[in-house]
């Protein structure tokens, strides 16, 4: 009995029934191909592709309503993940190196596009908008590419023309994925890069642009700003300095604006290094001082922000030194330390180091909320209602200037721009857009595994027949072509134009491509987290720009 056989007797007559099953089993098969690693690299989700195109090969179909339902579905859970992973580093990214990273990014996707308009006039019909979003590894691009084609020819999801589509992808694809992390070693051995030389680089850098905060204790031996309350002090202001504790004639205290500057007063500072140094030689020398042993009523509390009313006020306006006598000492966001000045505004998850009176700490934590489980257990309105804000903004229709048609961004784009609009919003009362990252995570693959299941069910019909005559070969040969050249072109000039560091283009290479087995690659390459930084610095528009640029293909080709 063949496996085909077998999953109709199991299922009987029933198709969706059937159809679950072969998907599933058509992802736990590419899961198991995914884990697979050959020298280092691995292929994770995106190995559902490969098996689901054997399924579909040997005549294991899914009925095509089934598929098309499943696969739209798994898209706009992805996206909408991936848009609350992103979304909240993205607008700073863009003040930063980020602008110029997403810069780059864009020149390596439209110069892709038009090499697939060049490929499209020696390859059969609607092959181009395929070719290109197998090159890039867009799968969301691919939904919208085949989306626009339906509406610009009036044809169904049976068209051998939208076939062509998904087969086209499928052929690319393969390339798609190993080919950053080629463009990853051959720059590598290129340019002679020494990582260890490229890390202590970019840690120099790092820290021009956001000086660590650190932590000093100082005892104040020159008179020369004694006597003045410490908001009156010029010395402190516009430095991001707190002074967290205060140790006078033995006893321990949380220092208040009011409080005045006394000869052999020792404080607790908490701020950015190169400031500390500062303060610290105008006012006197570091100490040990010894403050857990002093006498007073000052201990710290580490909590966390959970409660829905004090989001998005700042702590000028919670005024807690003045209300509790309690400081907030650091502020970590996201894995990053902020310094704690009064207009920070406080977002769900922040985690807060504050140091006051037991009554006091009491009061806050009260206020703030410090409740560890909210983190771990998502919300399931902000999800959904998030999805429909996504589907309708992604229904909306663009008129493009000077040219007679109408682009959707789709269930692909939709779902992702509200997703990071969302997460900087934070919240509308008591509905807060936050996933903890294990749900994100679960999100984010189960949708793109169903998804690529989906398409290569689909494309994976007689496969090997219909890549045999619509010209395989040439295909596999302009979609390495597109993969590659781009995105090594771009990826020179930024290191030897922009002397960008290696860290950063390896991680800004999967970005641009949306490639994660890229970005496994250059983690393990560099055992450093800043690939990732760059990724996440680019990963929306490289997955926006590829769904605009895939209906233009799309619409060109009908």
């Amino acid at each position: 009995m063949t496996l085909n056989q077998l999953v109709s007797a199991a299922t009987g007559h029933n198709s969706v029934a059937r159809g679950l099953a072969i998907l599933a089993l058509a992802v736990t098969v590419g899961l198991f191909i995914g884990a697979i690693r050959v020298r280092g690299v691995r292929l994770g989700v995106a190995g559902v592709l490969f098996s689901a195109l054997i399924f579909g090969q040997i005549g294991l179909s899914v009925d095509p309503n089934v598929l098309q339902f499943l696969r739209d579905f798994a898209l706009i859970l992805f996206m909408y993940a991936i848009g609350l992973q992103v979304g909240p580093g993205f607008v700073a990214s863009l003040r930063a190196d980020g602008l110029r990273l997403n810069i780059l990014a864009i020149l390596v996707l439209v110069l892709g596009a038009i090499m697939a308009v060049a490929a499209g006039r020696w390859l059969p019909r609607a092959t181009s908008p395929g070719l290109y979003t197998g090159a890039f590894t867009t799968t969301p691009g691919l939904a919208a590419a085949q989306e626009a084609f339906r509406r610009a020819s009036g044809v169904d999801e049976n068209n051998p023309d939208v076939a062509r589509i998904g087969l086209a992808y499928s052929i690319a694809y393969p390339f798609g994925v190993i080919g950053p992390v080629l463009v990853t070693l051959i720059m590598r051995y290129l340019f002679r890069v020494n990582i260890e030389k490229e890390k202590s680089d970019l840690l120099a850098e790092d820290q021009k642009r956001r000086p660590p905060i650190e932590i000093a204790d100082f005892q104040v031996t020159l008179s020369t700003h004694t006597g003045k309350a410490l908001r009156d002090n010029q010395l402190l202001r516009g430095t991001g300095i707190v002074l967290s504790r205060l140790l006078r004639a033995g006893s321990v205290s949380v220092p208040t604006g009011q409080t005045e500057i006394h000869l052999h007063d020792i404080y607790r500072a908490v701020g950015p290094r190169d400031a500390l140094a500062k303060i610290i030689s105008e006012l006197g020398q570091r100490v040990e001082a010894g403050f857990d042993s002093a006498a007073g009523d000052v201990r710290r509390l580490d909590l966390i922000v959970t409660r829905p009313q004090v989001l998005r006020r700042s702590l000028r306006e919670l005024d807690l030194v003045r209300r509790t006598g309690v400081t907030v000492a650091r502020i970590t966001r996201a894995g990053i330390d902020l310094i704690p000045s009064a207009s920070v505004r406080l977002v769900f998850a922040d985690r807060l180091v504050v140091v006051g009176p037991a009554a006091g700490l009491k009061t806050v934590e009260a206020e703030l909320g410090n409740n560890p489980e909210s983190l771990d257990r998502p919300q399931l309105a902000p999800i959904f209602l998030g999805i429909v804000l996504g589907v309708l903004v992604g229904s909306i229709p663009l008129a493009i200037p000077g040219m007679n048609i109408t682009l959707r961004i789709g269930l692909a784009g939709g779902p992702l721009l509200v997703a990071i609009a969302l997460s900087q919003l934070g919240n509308i009362g008591s509905v807060i857009w936050y996933m903890p990252a294990s749900a994100n995570q679960l999100f984010r693959d189960f949708g793109l595994a169903v998804f690529l299941a989906c398409v290569g069910l689909r494309a994976g019909d007689h496969f090997i027949q219909r890549a045999a005559e619509g010209g395989g070969l040439p295909l596999l040969i302009w979609g390495a072509i597109i993969t590659l050249v781009p995105v090594f072109l771009i990826g020179c000039l930024a290191r030897l134009m922009l002397k960008m560091n290696f860290l950063t283009i390896s991680g800004w290479v999967a970005g641009a491509m949306t490639s994660s087995p890229a970005l496994l690659f250059a983690d393990e390459l560099t055992h450093s987290g800043a690939p990732a930084v760059a990724y996440a610095a680019v990963a929306p528009l490289s997955t926006l720009v590829p769904i605009i640029c895939a209906q233009v293909l799309a619409i060109a080709s009908h």
